[in-house]
């Protein structure tokens, strides 16, 4: 039965497989805004957007605090700088 589950597992996401991953995604999104309300689904979200740019910075093997020191730098205005 499992091996069977397996197969078919398989075979439903080779075809069209962002298809289906959207379809998944949209649909657990709509269900926590049911659930859990909109605003707190949005920060859930954003949280998450937040964890997968700093993962993906630390997994292309970027200086991040620097990074972030010099953008910062760039963005401050002048008598908010120390460094």
């Amino acid at each position: 039965m499992w091996k069977d589950l397996k197969k078919y597992a398989a075979a439903f996401f080779e075809t069209h497989r962002t298809r289906k991953i959207g379809f998944l995604t949209g649909f657990f999104a709509g269900v926590s805004i049911l659930v859990f309300g909109f605003f707190n689904t949005f920060f859930t979200f954003i949280c998450g957007l937040i964890g997968l740019y700093i993962g993906a910075k630390f997994d292309n093997g970027d200086d991040l605090i620097d990074e972030t020191l010099f953008k910062l730098n760039k963005i401050l205005p002048e008598k908010f700088r120390r460094w």
